[in-house]
């Protein structure tokens, strides 16, 4: 069915607690697009993150982000007071996230709720750890150790926690068994809030994308519970690692660093962890992007300890034995094929014989005469975006562009006025109509383009480390945004 979403990731929601949550906001947003008649919100990994502040590189791939646990909900439920939920309250600026104020507030979150739980009633902890017993032990000791050692990488503990020894792993299990139990705490409040938000969201008739890395981080609980699965060395090293070659997010590639599969060790138990991935992953949401799908057919290995990603080597994915299973196993399964970047005869041919729709990206578009990501060369299974969270914004775009680009993109889209950002440019909406217009079967349209922004609002520079995943949204910026108008160009192309 044809339809149309939008781009806001939970962090960038208003909220009174530095970062956007499972609070109020969620619903109040999911408000906001049923008023614009759309049937998408897409959101990024809801993993636990870790470098960077990245949800791409996450402690665990199956964990929820502490993050987004709401203050208001806990008092409401009686697990913190009225007292303790205003002393986490943020008071600094509502444009960013503050990481740093985020962690320390919302531990404290957790931490007062859990002291309260353990008072009052053990079992719900007990019974949730027991259905989630396949990934939630690993994690919490995991998580544990790592406040041990001072937050120190795993492969830098002693070697008795290094290489998992089961003896001393059951010693500290029972001498740590309060810390343990906070982070099932953790993991039960995000689910418990969770799922009770996206069922309001769902009854709304608005469905969740979520979105999948397909590496997992060197330091997660991932590699160290089942370092089989992943190509290390005897000493637990990364042979190689994970990235993609130069392109046109980065001159020099990027050098994402994550340890790369063991794909005939994990065929020998037919997939289990991948299989137990995607089972998760659709337990939060209602459709899945998988994230850069292409390695899948074939992928990138660099040197663990290179500088840059400019020198390795294509390697053979696994991607049609996977997706056999994954298709067996989850038939019902709606997935997205996130495939941009270099993409060739192979990654094509894999993602047709899945069957999933691919990315199309309006940002793209104008780089060559014959380009898959002009609009009307789009196939109708296809998700296409205006940028997604690794682009500038549209208006950030316009303003880049050169004159023969621009000029050309002007007669494309029909609209040729002096180029002004803001909720009202006329610019920034004749592309948004011009990707409502066309044939692709959903169109996703990040936030920061409804509201018209400039490149100081984009979510992510590809190939930069740090000060990114901060931008957030206000109340007010959410009101300014012309629903009407996105209503009607969703009644004209037939969306809604």
């Amino acid at each position: 069915m044809r339809g149309s979403g939008v781009l806001l990731n939970i962090s960038s929601l208003p909220s009174e607690f530095g970062i956007g949550g499972f609070g109020e906001e969620i619903v109040k947003f999911a408000e906001f697009l049923k008023r614009g008649d759309c049937k998408w919100w897409q959101v990024l990994p809801m993993t636990t993150i870790g470098l960077g502040e990245s949800p791409y590189s996450g402690v665990s791939a199956f964990a929820g982000n502490y993050l987004y646990i709401d203050p208001f909900l806990l008092r409401d439920k009686g697990f913190i007071t009225y007292e303790e939920c205003d002393s986490l309250k943020y008071y600094g600026s509502p444009y960013v996230v503050d990481y740093e104020f985020c962690y320390n507030q919302k531990r404290r979150a957790v931490q007062m709720a859990y002291n309260h739980i353990m008072e009052t009633d053990t079992d719900v902890l007990y019974t949730y750890a027991n259905e989630q017993r396949d990934w939630l032990i690993d994690y919490a000791i995991f998580m544990s150790l790592k406040d041990l050692h001072g937050g120190k990488p795993w492969f830098e503990w002693e070697d008795k926690f290094k290489y998992h020894d089961h003896s001393a792993i059951g010693e500290f299990m029972n001498e740590y068994s309060r810390e343990l139990g906070y982070y099932i705490c953790e993991q039960y409040l995000f689910e418990q809030q969770w799922q009770m938000r996206k069922e309001q969201i769902n009854q709304m008739n608005i469905g969740i994308i979520g979105d999948m890395p397909i590496y997992v981080s060197y330091d997660s609980v991932d590699v160290w519970a089942n370092p089989q699965y992943f190509d290390l060395d005897e000493n637990y090293k990364p042979k190689k690692v994970a990235g993609v070659p130069p392109d046109y997010f980065c001159a020099e590639g990027q050098l994402w660093g994550n340890p790369l599969y063991n794909y005939d060790e994990m065929r020998q138990d037919n997939f289990r962890w991948f299989c137990n991935r995607i089972e998760r992953m659709f337990k939060l949401y209602d459709k899945l992007r998988i994230d850069h799908f292409r390695a899948f057919d074939r992928y990138w290995a660099v040197e663990y300890g290179a500088k840059n990603a400019i020198e390795g080597e294509w390697c053979k994915g696994i991607g049609r034995e996977l997706f056999a299973i994954v298709r067996h196993k989850f038939p019902k399964a709606d997935i997205i094929a996130e495939d941009l970047g270099v993409i060739d005869d192979g990654v094509i041919d894999l993602r047709e014989r899945t069957g999933f729709p691919g990315m199309r990206v309006l940002q793209f578009a104008f780089d060559s005469e014959v380009s898959p990501h002009m609009p009307h060369n789009y196939e109708r299974n296809c998700i296409a975006y205006t940028g997604t969270h690794d682009n500038t914004t549209i208006y950030g775009w316009l303003a880049s562009l050169g004159a023969d680009a621009r000029a050309k993109l002007y007669d494309y889209i029909g609209e040729h006025s002096d180029l002004e950002g803001g909720e009202n440019s006329r610019l920034v909406w004749a592309c948004i109509r011009t990707m409502l217009l066309s044939v692709a079967d959903i169109v996703i349209i990040p936030f920061q383009d409804l509201a018209g922004w400039g490149e100081d609002t984009r979510m992510n520079i590809p190939g930069k480390a740090t000060g990114n995943w901060r931008p957030r949204v206000t109340y007010d910026a959410i009101d300014r945004i012309r629903t009407d108008r996105l209503r009607r160009f969703n009644y004209l192309s037939n969306r809604n």
